[in-house]
């Protein structure tokens, strides 16, 4: 495997909990319903989006699965999220080996809740032997990191442990109640969506990426919200952005490329130019310098290296406490995690 900034599964995990705060965005009618109804995140845990929501919002009826499932669902995401425990043992120290298992925990709590809710309205299956699987898989295996936002869930057989039952024409509230190749269309607040054929370029579409499982990356393995070549802006399917045009995000451009420095291209190498760490081909970071000033893509850095940011190092950045704020932070030493370099 090739390692990043984490261990496979400090990077898998964290990536659930940290979609859940800024990328949980499901229907607002639905955000409190099961929030209850999870397993409690461990106590030294930090609060989750969910937990926020249930207390600002009062509970509201999104369907409900019978208990024999909700036992299903949770052990399932709990045994998914850490299944590779014994063999980080090996690997990690003691408190990464602890993080790690804290990280799993708590993702596989919003496994849980995610997916009590998207088959509570009896449009979606849970299919047991898959996720028997895809937890076999991860026991056996450590998932190489593709990209910053990459989700066990779009890995086989994970991608196949929910399965729409919703056919073209039927009602739906996310794409993932429909079958295979229907997207889920016209969904607004209180009113169904439709389970249709990906929409061509300058139809209207609907992009609803929710929680740890329907991220807009997993669902679209399955369920594309626009037809091939287009991207779905969040109300109209618009043509993808070929290579040396401008971009604002990478889902705007044509497959295989990435929105790099303002326009769609293929990130590059080291010691190309950057201004974010996105710039950059997957596995190298964007060194500003410790002034901040124009960056250069750069391997990231071993155990024992300066570092100013923790995305610097395949392992962390361990950073001393900032003086104050007439000097430049003093550089930190970059802390291998699990074997990391």
């Amino acid at each position: 495997m090739r390692h990043t900034s984490f261990s496979a599964a400090i990077l898998f995990a964290s990536a659930v909990v940290v979609a859940a705060g800024g990328c949980h965005s499901s229907p607002d009618e639905l955000a409190p319903r099961e929030a209850a109804a999870a397993p409690l995140a461990p106590a030294d845990a930090a609060p989750t989006a969910d937990a926020s929501a249930a207390a600002a919002n009062p509970p509201v009826d999104a369907g409900d699965a019978d208990s024999g499932l909700r036992g299903e669902l949770n052990d399932f995401c709990h045994t998914a999220f850490t299944a590779d425990q014994d063999r980080m043992r090996e690997k990690c120290s003691p408190s990464d080996l602890a993080l790690s298992g804290r990280l799993g925990r708590a993702a596989g709590d919003l496994c849980a809740h995610d997916m009590v809710i998207a088959l509570g309205r009896k449009r979606a299956d849970f299919d047991a032997e898959a996720g028997k699987k895809c937890v076999e898989m991860l026991r056996e295996k450590q998932l190489a990191q593709t990209s910053e936002t990459d989700s066990l869930f779009q890995h086989f057989p994970c991608d196949r442990v929910l399965l729409g039952m919703q056919g073209e024409g039927q009602p739906c509230l996310f794409s993932v109640e429909c079958k295979d190749g229907l997207a889920c269309v016209g969904y607004q607040i209180g009113v169904d969506g439709t389970c249709r054929k990906p929409p061509p370029a300058r139809q209207a579409c609907t992009l609803q990426p929710y929680g740890s499982i329907l991220t807009e990356a997993a669902s679209t393995l399955h369920h594309p919200a626009c037809a091939p070549g287009a991207y779905c802006d969040g109300t109209t399917c618009q043509p993808r952005v070929p290579a040396g045009k401008a971009c604002s995000k990478s889902t705007m451009c044509a497959a295989g490329l990435s929105c790099v420095m303002g326009k769609c291209g293929q990130r590059p190498a080291a010691g190309a130019a950057c201004a974010a760490t996105t710039d950059c081909a997957f596995g190298l970071w964007c060194d500003r310098g410790g002034d901040g000033g124009a960056g250069k893509c750069a391997p990231k850095r071993t155990d024992g290296q300066e570092c100013f940011a923790q995305e610097a190092c395949k392992g962390k950045c361990d950073l001393p406490p900032k003086k104050d704020d007439n000097h430049p932070p003093p550089p930190g030493k970059c802390v291998a995690v699990c074997g990391s370099g």
